[in-house]
């Protein structure tokens, strides 16, 4: 699901937690929040899935 691109200082500047199994569909919804948005977010893209998969592979940053 498209979903707006959180712009909250606050909000993302909270610490993460680690990602689980059960986060897989947020990770979807981020993908095809980005794919919406591609002409605009295509290195900060690429950062987050990153990102991602590194806390699903349990890579702390």
């Amino acid at each position: 699901m498209v979903r707006d691109i959180m712009r909250d200082e606050a909000f993302l500047s909270r610490k993460a937690e680690p990602a689980a199994p059960e986060d897989l569909p947020v990770a979807q919804d981020l993908l095809d929040t980005l794919a919406a948005h591609k002409d605009g977010c295509v290195g900060m893209a690429a950062q987050i899935v990153q990102h991602e998969i590194d806390h699903c592979e349990g890579v702390l940053i």
